[in-house]
């Protein structure tokens, strides 16, 4: 394959929907308050690493207490904060989701459909797919390691170029949304 054609496969399957991702989980963020100083992308991922990095202090009695009162932050911020939250942490989540989806629903195919699938459900399935889930944290994690064995490619920066370039825009469309809705705000 030339190295243009895998350009465009990597934009296609990496590049636009990790922006995609990275604008969904920023623009997220901000609404919900997480982020404070939202001024541009080296702001924010100042911010995001803050929000990954928590301090802890203990309590008189003993008990170690969170810095921040309470983490109102919901599941899948949650989870993309486990990933790092930055662009490595972006493309490592959005790793985790291809490959969890697609286990699943191969899963669901080759047992014969959704209802073959819940009625074969029992514990050891459950335990089947906890492993697996871990198994595919890990694939998540080696990113680069993962697209360069699915596409069978020895170009992976060009892989690493489309997710960073995918990254990059969603952060500045982020950053763009929230200005715009900031100026909407005290104009009216």
């Amino acid at each position: 394959m030339g190295w243009i054609k895998e350009l465009l496969w990597a934009i296609g399957l990496v590049g636009i929907p990790v922006g995609v991702v990275t604008l969904a989980t920023v623009w997220w963020a901000m609404q919900k308050g997480h982020l404070k100083d939202v001024s541009d992308s080296k702001a924010i991922e100042l911010e995001l690493k803050a929000l990954n990095k928590k301090k802890k202090k203990k309590k008189k009695n003993g008990e170690v207490e969170d810095e921040a009162e309470e983490d109102k932050r919901d599941f899948f911020q949650k989870k993309w904060a486990k990933f790092g939250g930055g662009f490595y942490g972006v493309t490592a989540f959005y790793t985790y989701l291809v490959v969890e989806v697609t286990e699943v629903i191969e899963m669901i195919v080759n047992i014969g459909g959704f209802w073959a699938f819940i009625a074969h459900l029992d514990f050891g399935v459950l335990i089947s797919m906890f492993v697996n889930a871990i198994m595919n944290f890990v694939a998540a994690m080696t990113w680069p390691l993962y697209w360069s064995n699915k596409m069978h490619t020895s170009r992976i920066w060009l892989w690493f170029i489309a997710a960073y370039a995918g990254y990059w825009v969603g952060m500045q469309l982020a950053v763009a949304l929230q200005k715009r809705r900031a100026e909407s705000r005290v104009s009216t």
